[in-house]
């Protein structure tokens, strides 16, 4: 194909110069030939090589964040205006509009808005979307507002024409920082619109927590509480909609699992939830670690909008703060789930495939089959509780009174260079058997084939709490094995181990123990939320039985141990040890389906 095409441009040439190739033929003969030779052209490629890299759709200006919206027959698209150089992260001060009519040929309208339009914010025109409500246009931003309400806030504007120009509606911010108060100042990004059924509008948002709130008939406020939605590997970047009786949620996922990020999304019978976490749509994309989702249904098609860095303008080669807007085909499967989607650099302009080849949705990691069911003697209970601010029942010790808003590192075997262990150490004030341990925790690919997790808790003797690093001992859980235990993909929050039999080890006073979760190195079964400082003064985080320093503090993993009181510990412990150097019986348990 490559070869015909310079054939081709080389007969122009030579038709141009009066090369000897065509020497002593007449005008029309020349022509003839050049004829013949598009046509060779064109009936030897494959449509793929006829509309090859027509991903990035818009090739004269970098664009992210897409925010497809379809209005009388026309695909209007809202997108951030990327203009960063080498030095920066991003650099966005205005909002582009371009409008389609068949999805392939884009008319751009320039800047619909600016920063500065509002005139409470003072730079980042991150992502927006767009709705029509009553003949009017909504437009709903998010920017830095200024000192009077540091941190990240969503604006809303209103216009006549779907291509601006769009004002201030309120004067004001509709969401500030102040509203949904975290450790951080960027909660109020990335806001998704949605109309249901009804008549009632939603507006949803946020980074790294997912916020929904109702809006009044007006758009211009919020109607009602700010509420939460849990899903699991949520980052930012939220697309509401909904199919049939079906509510979608779609949202770039991983970015806190030290991962670049991937498209998650969720669905639910009602918006307010509960929300059913299905996995990836779509893997991480070229040249940027952030992906943006928009979704719409145009004459009959569903289509999946996002962006890359894929696109070299004016020599600038794209990167996170110059991205590019794609588009790819998107359909359902008979249940309503989601088919994998592909990155492709055709994208739109060759039809749609009828049964799009699936794509693998797991990390690359090792795929040994492995039975995903937990060991007996331990049982495991999830989604114990969201954005836990306590532990609940009469615990024994905890490494953090307030896990919700002190623990918010994840961890997992991924961590850093990988790793095969992480652990937290503790001691317990009384002889006590053991019962429950509880972990604030979530997210991740769940357990399975290259994503496995066994339990193990060492007796480290009676030495002092902090220990820069430490060996494994004889194993107290699975009689001397490890308890393998199995989870599914949670939103984080408490994650609930209960033991049985010789499982309920007997912890003494004084003595400093180690409760490791056991995994393949780069492997994410799960992250365990960890604090930046120190909370616990009777253990420490480690990861590969080395302790875990962040700015010359030791960390703690969040996790809390449940026990009752023993009458005769030594002799308990005594018979604990003998039992756990018997040969566990082979259990045979069926692969995950």
């Amino acid at each position: 194909m490559k070869k015909m095409f310079l054939i081709f441009i080389n007969g122009i040439a030579s038709f141009n110069t009066g090369s000897t190739i065509f020497h002593g033929t007449s005008i029309e003969f020349r022509k003839l030939l050049l004829i013949l030779l598009f046509a060779i052209v064109i009936l030897t490629a494959s449509p793929a090589e006829l509309y090859a890299q027509t991903n990035p759709i818009i090739k004269d200006v970098f664009t992210a964040d897409p925010a497809p919206m379809v209005y009388n027959d026309t695909v209007y698209l809202y997108t951030g205006h990327d203009e960063a150089n080498d030095t920066e992260m991003f650099t966005m001060w205005e909002w582009l509009c371009f409008s389609s009519k068949d999805m392939k040929t884009w008319t751009p309208y320039g800047p619909i808005m600016r920063v500065t339009d509002f005139k409470w914010a003072v730079r980042d025109a991150w992502a927006s979307q767009a709705i029509e409500r009553n003949g009017k246009f909504y437009f709903y931003a998010a920017v830095q507002h200024n000192n009077t309400h540091p941190g990240k806030a969503i604006g809303v504007a209103v216009s006549d024409n779907p291509t601006g120009p769009f004002v201030d509606a309120r004067g004001t911010a509709l969401v500030t920082d102040d509203m949904t108060p975290r450790p951080n100042g960027w909660d109020d990004i990335d806001p998704t619109v949605f109309i249901d059924d009804d008549g009632t509008a939603w507006l949803c948002w946020g980074n790294p927590n997912c916020y929904l709130a109702k809006l009044k008939p007006n758009m211009i406020e919020l109607d009602g509480a700010i509420e939460k939605i849990h899903v699991p590997n949520y980052t930012e970047g939220p697309w509401l909609y909904k199919r049939g009786n079906l509510y979608y949620l779609v949202y770039a996922a991983f970015a806190h699992q030290d991962m670049w990020e991937k498209i998650c999304y969720a669905t639910a019978p009602n918006i307010t939830g509960p929300w059913t976490y299905r996995g990836i749509i779509t893997d991480q994309t070229k040249n940027s670690y952030t992906i943006h989702p928009g979704i719409i249904e145009f004459h009959n098609q569903w289509y999946f909008f996002y962006h890359n860095a894929a696109l070299t303008l004016n020599g600038e080669k794209g990167r996170l703060g110059r991205r590019s807007v794609c588009v790819e085909y998107l359909s359902y499967k008979p249940d309503g789930t989601i088919q994998p989607i592909k990155q492709t650099l055709e994208g739109v302009s060759v039809p749609p495939k009828t049964n799009p080849a699936p794509i693998d949705e797991s990390a690359p990691q090792d795929k040994t089959n492995v039975a995903n069911v937990s060991s007996p003697g331990v049982t495991v209970t999830q989604n114990a509780g969201c954005d836990p601010t306590d532990w609940p029942g009469n615990l024994t010790v905890s490494t953090t009174a307030n896990p919700y808003y002190t623990a918010t590192e994840g961890v997992s075997f991924n961590h850093g260079a990988g790793a095969t262990n992480i652990s937290q150490t503790f001691t317990v004030a009384e002889d006590s058997q053991l019962q429950r341990i509880a972990l604030f925790a979530g997210d991740g690919f769940g357990t399975g084939a290259g994503n496995t997790i066994t339990l193990a808790l060492y007796d480290l003797g009676s030495q002092d709490a902090f220990l820069n690093s430490y060996s494994a001992q004889t194993n107290l859980f699975g009689s001397g094995k490890g308890l393998q235990i199995a989870c599914e993909p949670q939103a984080p929050g408490l994650l609930l181990f209960d033991f049985a039999g010789s499982n309920q080890v007997i912890l003494k006073a004084g003595h400093l123990y180690a409760f490791e979760l056991h995994g393949i190195r780069e492997s994410a079964p799960l992250f365990w939320r960890r604090t930046k400082k120190d909370t616990y003064q009777g253990g420490a985080a480690y990861s590969e039985r080395a302790v875990i320093v962040e700015k010359s503090n030791k960390c703690d993993f969040a996790m809390a141990v449940y026990g009752t009181g023993v009458p005769n510990a030594a002799q308990n412990a005594e018979d604990s040890s003998k039992s756990a150097e018997k040969t566990p019986q082979a259990v045979s348990v069926p692969p995950k389906k």
